[in-house]
């Protein structure tokens, strides 16, 4: 089940939720930045839910492994810059937090891990083994492009990951920077 398409433009300024800003007894607002990612692994469902403040209605859930994504791009302003974003399955009316970049959201993790299912259900049964692509192994997130996320094993050397995989928000995993390697998630 691929969920893809290009949708309309618009960009995503004060998009994301501000997490640890409280008010103190003064009335004045508390200089903490927004918190880091997470030491222990998370899917990209959580990820855009704790990062990007969606919630279950961004997310598309007829199918198997739910979770869906749709995967998309913003057009900016100067009708020159494309880029691959994670789109909503429901356009915010507010704030547009209907739509993330996908570099600039993938940037505040060191490394992506795919479980065969994101393969089996985007291209077809069969598809998620070894062969096709390493699962099961954290790889380093090098560059994100139209043709897919480039990344690196120190086992697998480089590998592409194409963008319709990311689709099944539930078979990825991210891992944040600092974190201990693991063989898998729990």
């Amino acid at each position: 089940m691929i969920h893809g398409g290009v949708t309309e433009s618009g960009s995503n300024p004060g998009g994301l939720v501000e997490a640890g800003v409280t008010a103190d007894p003064a009335g004045g607002l508390d200089d903490r930045p927004p918190a880091a990612p997470t030491a222990e692994p998370v899917t990209l469902a959580e990820s855009l839910t704790s990062e990007a403040g969606w919630g279950p209605e961004n997310f598309g859930a007829e199918g198997p492994n739910p979770p869906y994504l749709r995967i998309g791009g913003k057009l900016w302003v100067t009708l020159t810059e494309f880029e691959p974003c994670f789109a909503s399955f429901r356009r915010d009316r507010g704030p547009f937090r209907s739509k993330v970049a996908i570099a600039s959201h993938l940037a505040k993790y060191d490394a992506i891990m795919v479980d065969p299912l994101a393969f089996e259900e985007c291209f077809g049964p069969g598809e998620g083994n070894q062969t096709v692509f390493p699962f099961g192994a954290w790889l380093e997130i090098r560059r994100v492009g139209f043709g897919g996320l480039e990344l690196w094993g120190k086992r697998q050397g480089a590998v592409t990951l194409p963008l319709d995989a990311l689709a099944v928000a539930s078979a990825i995993w991210l891992r944040g920077k600092g974190s201990a390697s693991r063989s898998g998630p729990t």
